[in-house]
């Protein structure tokens, strides 16, 4: 014989979890919405009579009944589709511990139901009493504080139907109002209350012993309860609003994060790809033609860098250097180093590469021939010489084209002047940093080498060399960006830009 053991659930809410997806979708929210409003009559019973609540609860868990057999009609009929579901549910499930806690919930529902009935609340929404009251009151009360009430009343009316459009509202403003003109009187209470126009003038009118001014005085308190229950729904929804939009926020600045480094990667393949092209040789006999990265080329590159990434992190850095002359010496001691660094591997690669090829074309030479019939070989020989030559020059920049990344790295790892915690500082950090080595390399394998000119404070301000920055002068108080030479002692490529001194 086998036996089939069913899964114990122990809670309402796990049977609705483990076995909801078995039913219709439509019987489901029945059932589930009943299961709601039961637990909103519990959690009032609890906190306006805890005695009971908790003697209910003890006593139906205690009993040894075997449920759902021994469940009265009326716990069966008050609510049907709950009802139904938790029996479909036990047919493949363990409800043991389940249906005790069904039947204190309905008890609860019912109990309330007859205190309802028996107490017979003063607030009837069935007739308004206030449109009364403010009718017999208008000859009594000056004008402006009459039209005042009846415009709040309105207003009131307005807020309670929109409040009956929220469910959750709605079924909290149920419960509060089964404790009848008690919570009217308990919100009225409220001193916050008492300057407004229809408060007023219905406390007139019960002094007055005005017919009906007692119910309409209830009937006040529960339009100021629904009023609140709004403005409460409407503070929550703009703080979840407010949630998202700083979700939204964020997500949009890690979106933002991933593309900045996506485009930095694009850059940094296009950069590589440019210099590729580039770093061809444009003529073999021209000194300054044969560059793998025409002048111009580096000057844009040079102006950019100046425009965008300087500017970005020296606006960035703000925040955590606050003196501005302090953050201009600091970005401008940056690409002063990354040039010198660049200077200095490209100067040694070169000389690597220079005594390779030395070498090469030595083995390559040819000798002095004796005999004058061999003038013709000796020229075949000097135009394979020229063409190895060519070869190897190209050879020569690839190498060292080739080397960027690399020197970028070793760049990154030797200077460390420049650090911080904050991640979206650090990012402008590096793509500066970046920057600086990938122009500074572009410069130094020019043939000839380009040079950066940074002047001494003190020293006269070449106008046809530097810029100005914000002020004006003729004596330099602080190099911002150096002017870039198309070679040592060469022309101006781009100009630089200096600080003059204030006299």
């Amino acid at each position: 014989m086998m036996f089939i053991f069913q899964k114990k659930i122990f809670t309402i809410a796990d049977v609705f979890k483990t076995f909801g997806k078995n039913v219709d979708e439509n019987h489901y929210h029945q059932a589930y919405t009943q299961y709601k409003t039961l637990c909103d009559h519990a959690r009032y019973l609890a906190k306006k009579d805890t005695e009971t609540h908790d003697y209910l609860k003890s006593y139906y868990e205690e009993n040894d009944e075997n449920y759902p057999g021994c469940l009265s009609d009326d716990q069966k009929q008050t609510c049907l589709p709950l009802y139904d579901f938790l029996c479909s549910a036990g047919a493949v499930l363990d409800l043991t511990n389940v249906w005790p806690t069904y039947v204190f919930l309905v008890e609860v529902f019912n109990r309330q139901n007859k205190a309802t009935i028996k107490t017979k609340p003063h607030i009837d929404k069935s007739e308004e009493f206030i449109p009364d009251v403010l009718q017999c009151m208008k000859s009594a009360m000056n004008v402006e504080t009459w039209n005042a009430a009846h415009a709040e009343y309105k207003n009131l009316l307005k807020d309670e139907e929109q409040m009956k459009q929220i469910p959750d509202r709605a079924r909290e403003k149920e419960l509060w109002a089964l404790s009848g003109d008690v919570a009217a009187q308990k919100f009225l209470d409220n001193i916050e209350y008492m300057d407004n126009a229809l408060y007023l003038l219905i406390k007139e009118a019960m002094m007055k012993n005005i017919n009906g001014s007692q119910t309409a005085w209830c009937q006040y308190g529960s339009l100021l309860h629904s009023s609140e229950l709004l403005k409460r729904e409407e503070e929550q929804t703009a703080r979840r609003f407010e949630r998202e939009i700083v979700d939204l926020q964020d997500k949009c600045k890690e979106l933002a994060r991933q593309n900045e480094i996506k485009s930095r990667k694009i850059e940094e393949l296009t950069e590589r790809l440019e210099g590729t092209t580039l770093v061809k040789e444009s003529s073999k006999n021209s000194v300054c033609t044969t560059n793998p990265t025409p002048a111009s080329d580096v000057e844009e590159v040079f102006s950019k860098l100046y425009d965008k990434e300087w500017t970005e992190l020296f606006n960035s850095l703000e925040s955590e250097v606050e003196d501005e002359r302090e953050r201009i010496i600091k970005l401008c001691e940056c690409v002063k180093k990354a040039f010198q660094f660049c200077k200095e591997e490209s100067e040694k690669q070169l000389n690597k590469l220079h005594t390779i090829t030395t070498e090469i074309l030595s083995l390559c030479s040819t000798p002095e021939e004796e005999n004058e019939d061999c003038q013709g070989e000796e020229q075949n020989s000097n135009k394979s010489f020229s063409d190895l030559n060519s070869h190897l020059l190209e050879i020569k920049k690839q190498c060292l084209l080739m080397s960027l990344s690399k020197i970028r790295l070793m760049f990154k790892k030797s200077y460390t002047l420049m650090k911080t915690d904050n991640e979206a500082i650090q990012r402008n950090i590096e793509a500066y940093l970046a920057g600086c080595i990938n122009v500074c390399w572009s410069m130094c394998i020019q043939d000839p080498p380009m040079t950066i000119l940074t002047p001494e404070k003190g020293n006269s301000i070449n106008t046809d060399m530097f810029n100005l920055y914000k002020t004006e002068g003729g004596v330099v108080d602080l190099c911002v960006w150096p002017a870039l030479l198309r070679c040592e002692e060469g022309d101006v490529v781009c100009k630089g830009c200096v600080q003059p001194q204030i006299i």
